[in-house]
């Protein structure tokens, strides 16, 4: 069973398992996010993007479960908010360049390295990077032999091996409510190339890139 059909089965017989409350550490570190533009990665149902549009974030999010995003669209109209939603594999989502003021992650791990080398890009100079998702327990053959399921579990600092270069805020792993998790909020460092050449705020769609050559500079700067 591939990704897309494990996880539409997979929310199309559990309706808001884990509730319609946002995620506990994401509410423990909202005074301490870059407020602005923020992207969901795998945004399930909804309850964090929903959560932070109400706390007057510009919330954008996927996640590769169309039933999950139709019903992230349906709790957002029910709560009176604006999101922007859409179903995207991980695998094939474009990321803008330097767009997002903050960047969200929970309950989920990506599979493959260069995926973090994206979400780092995506950020602003000053932006904050929040991450929680299972971590490995003491019994490692405790984990579900799901693959689907089994990439939520982060092995021992594979988070910080991943986003070095990021000013570590917050980081933890251990017990929290009887689960094995792993908890991180970082922030990307100001460069003071990117400040003098004001490559900030750059997006796919490309009405807020000056010229080619602006886009080539900022890759330069990434590539440091």
């Amino acid at each position: 069973m591939d990704a897309k059909t494990y996880w539409d089965q997979h929310y199309t017989e559990k309706v808001f398992a884990q509730g319609k409350a946002p995620n506990p550490f994401l509410v423990e570190m909202l005074p301490r996010l870059e407020k602005g533009k923020v992207l969901d990665i795998a945004m399930g149902e909804g309850i964090n993007a929903v959560y932070l549009a109400q706390k007057g974030f510009q919330v954008k999010g996927f996640d590769i479960s169309k039933v999950a995003v139709e019903r992230a669209k349906t709790l957002a109209r029910e709560t009176g908010v604006t999101i922007e939603a859409q179903t995207a594999d991980l695998d094939l989502y474009l990321f803008g360049i330097m767009e997002y003021d903050s960047i969200i992650m929970t309950r989920f791990r990506p599979s493959v390295s260069r995926y973090y080398t994206n979400i780092m890009s995506a950020m602003k100079q000053g932006a904050t990077l929040l991450i929680e998702s299972l971590g490995v327990p003491e019994m490692p053959e405790a984990i579900p032999q799901s693959e689907s399921y089994r990439n939520l579990y982060y092995t021992s600092n594979e988070i910080l091996r991943e986003i070095k270069g990021l000013r570590i805020l917050f980081y933890q792993e251990g017990l929290v409510d009887g689960k094995h998790v792993v908890q991180c909020l970082a922030q990307k460092p100001h460069d003071k190339d990117a400040a003098r050449l004001k490559l900030f705020d750059m997006s796919t769609k490309g009405k807020d890139l000056e010229s080619s050559k602006h886009l080539e500079l900022a890759e330069k700067l990434f590539k440091k």
